[in-house]
């Protein structure tokens, strides 16, 4: 081999290995718990991971349009908690136990949370930390009204309400499936329209987008909207799964699909938020958890396993890539 070819070698493994850094980080530690715990990859424990891995997924995905924009907000796990509260709230009135009806009130007023995000961001340029912070204290505060302090549960539920629960071919849980649907639809739209395409150069270049014609804060408008619908999906996704409504429903997930929105920025497309990389770390999350559970460490050593994996798969886009991660605004 000559020098000139060895250099060109050299450089493309360098240039390659990071953009698998999540890949490889995911399976050296699902192997880890594999050999603490010869059952961890069973496929009645693999499927509930999946399971439980789409509704992260699902809230990432949204978050992943939103910080694709330039922006980010820290009200979507109250935002997923209030749209399943809404919709266990409906289906255990006597008078309005509709499946459809639930669903579609909780959907809409789910969308709506997210355009009202946007007006105040957009329009009146609050500061998106401050504001999204608000939101979700808001938020927190009427789940507890709907739901009366406590776990919400209600012998008026119809048994359609637990159909998250059903598995296809007695396998798959339909969770799965959900969140296998929405990363296509996002992948499709993010990667292959002319919406992605702008919602991408907003993040990337607000200044040059304008520069060029496209409406940046109209682009900002329906990514808060799809990212609260997202919400919605996930929360009663969530709901009907548990069979619950529980008042930590969001906050345990909002971390997590934060860091695997930013996870994703260190697979295949090194700096570039994308859906296989939201996909394979949101199911790293839950191996995550669930693995030190499992295992019997307490779990707090989750969160830092977690935080560790983050900064590292940061550091190394920041190392790698001279313009680093998508900025992502906190203030106007």
């Amino acid at each position: 081999m000559s020098r000139e070819n060895h250099i060109r070698k050299n450089k493309g493994l360098k240039e390659n290995a990071p953009r698998f850094f999540l890949l490889i980080a995911f399976i050296v530690i699902t192997l880890v718990f594999q050999i603490m715990q010869p059952n961890f990859l069973n496929i009645t424990n693999v499927m509930n991971l999946l399971a439980h891995s789409s509704i992260i997924g699902i809230l990432a995905c949204g978050n992943m349009i939103l910080m694709a924009a330039g922006e980010m907000s820290f009200s979507v796990g109250a935002q997923c908690t209030v749209a399943g509260a809404l919709f266990g709230w409906v289906l255990a009135k006597e008078s309005s136990n509709s499946i459809l009806l639930a669903l579609v009130f909780a959907m809409v007023i789910a969308a709506m949370i997210g355009l009202v995000l946007a007006f105040f961001t957009v329009k009146l340029k609050v500061p998106t930390f401050v504001c999204t912070l608000a939101m979700g204290t808001v938020l927190d505060g009427f789940t507890q009204i709907l739901t009366g302090g406590s776990t919400l549960h209600s012998s008026n539920w119809p048994p359609m309400l637990t159909i998250m629960q059903k598995k296809i071919g007695g396998v798959f849980p339909l969770p799965i499936i959900v969140f296998l649907i929405i990363a296509v639809i996002t992948h499709i739209i993010y990667e292959k329209t002319k919406p992605g395409r702008h919602l991408y150069a907003v993040g990337s270049n607000p200044t040059a987008a304008n520069n060029v014609g496209i409406s940046v804060p109209k682009v900002k408008v329906w990514a808060f909207a799809i990212s609260g619908t997202f919400c919605g999906i996930a929360g009663v996704t969530a709901v009907s799964y548990n069979n619950s409504v529980s008042l930590t429903l969001g906050g345990e997930y909002l971390m997590p699909a934060i860091a695997a929105t930013m996870l994703s920025a260190t697979f295949l497309k090194l700096g570039k938020y994308n859906v296989p990389g939201t996909v394979l770390a949101a199911v790293l999350m839950i191996v995550i958890q669930n693995g030190v559970v499992n295992a019997g460490y307490p779990i707090y050593v989750k969160d830092i396993v977690q935080g560790i994996l983050l900064t590292v798969a940061v550091a190394i886009i920041v190392l790698i890539k001279e313009d680093g991660l998508p900025s992502v605004k906190l203030e106007n």
